[in-house]
């Protein structure tokens, strides 16, 4: 089965239905259960923490609401797998280096993000 990462971005894309073509048809195959979508808990950790901070109790909820909904949205835990990737990626943030480390763990077909340098590190290939 087809494997996505989507980044906290990406995903907050989603719940505001902005993304772009390329990313949210990978979100509908997903939706459709053509396709697994992981979000790190370290994406869904930030995404818990924006919302926090502004006051966004809705989104949160959105957020709870469609990881219940769709079977093939899972989050994928930071784990010692993950950690041991570190060293083959060039990414140099924290985040970073979890969420390329992830998608190179899960085999992920693409990582769902907008974030150019994670783009231009083109040590997984990327939607947006």
């Amino acid at each position: 089965m087809i494997t996505y990462i989507s980044d906290a971005v990406a995903f907050l894309y989603y719940l505001l239905d902005k993304l772009p073509s390329e990313a949210d048809e990978a979100f509908k195959e997903a939706e459709e259960g053509r396709a697994v979508l992981y979000l790190p808990t370290i994406a869904a950790a930030e995404l818990y923490y924006l919302f926090e901070r502004k006051g966004w109790i809705k989104q949160l909820s959105k957020l709870k609401a469609e990881m219940r909904k769709h079977t093939t949205f899972t989050y994928y835990s930071f784990s010692v797998d993950v950690l041991n990737l570190f060293e083959e990626t060039k990414a140099r943030e924290i985040l970073d280096k979890i969420i390329i480390s992830t998608a190179k763990l899960v085999k992920a077909q693409a990582l769902i993000t907008k974030d150019k340098e994670l783009n231009m590190l083109g040590e997984v290939k990327t939607l947006w």
